[in-house]
């Protein structure tokens, strides 16, 4: 009856806290990282995947922006435009009506 007595005593004066709490110090301590680990890298992550949906958004418009650079300047560069541009600044530059040819020199010079 007094080992009962002894085991109701310790509970209520929180001996059997102590004594359990002093034995597993160590796994207490290692849970406790674990759990500081955990929420550094969850926010982390969550960091990182808020970034990227940044990046992903302004990638999605420099494409944009991209494509649309190419055919103007598409569309520029063609000969009907690159004349028009040229007779509207007043050039007498004109398409030329000949096809090219070829020069051949039967001696060099510096020879």
């Amino acid at each position: 009856m007094s080992h009962q007595r002894n085991i109701v005593q310790d509970m209520v004066s929180g001996e059997v806290l102590k004594n359990l709490v002093a034995r597993q110090i160590g796994f207490v301590f290692f849970l406790f990282a674990l759990v500081i680990a955990y929420m550094s890298l969850h926010y982390a992550f969550g960091q990182t995947l808020d970034k990227r949906t940044v990046l992903e958004r302004e990638l999605k418009g420099l494409r944009i922006e991209y494509t649309s650079s190419t055919t103007a300047l598409r569309r520029l560069s063609k000969r009907e435009e690159v004349s028009k541009h040229l007779a509207d600044f007043g050039s007498k530059l004109h398409a030329p009506t000949l096809p090219p040819g070829r020069i051949i020199m039967e001696q060099y010079p510096h020879e």
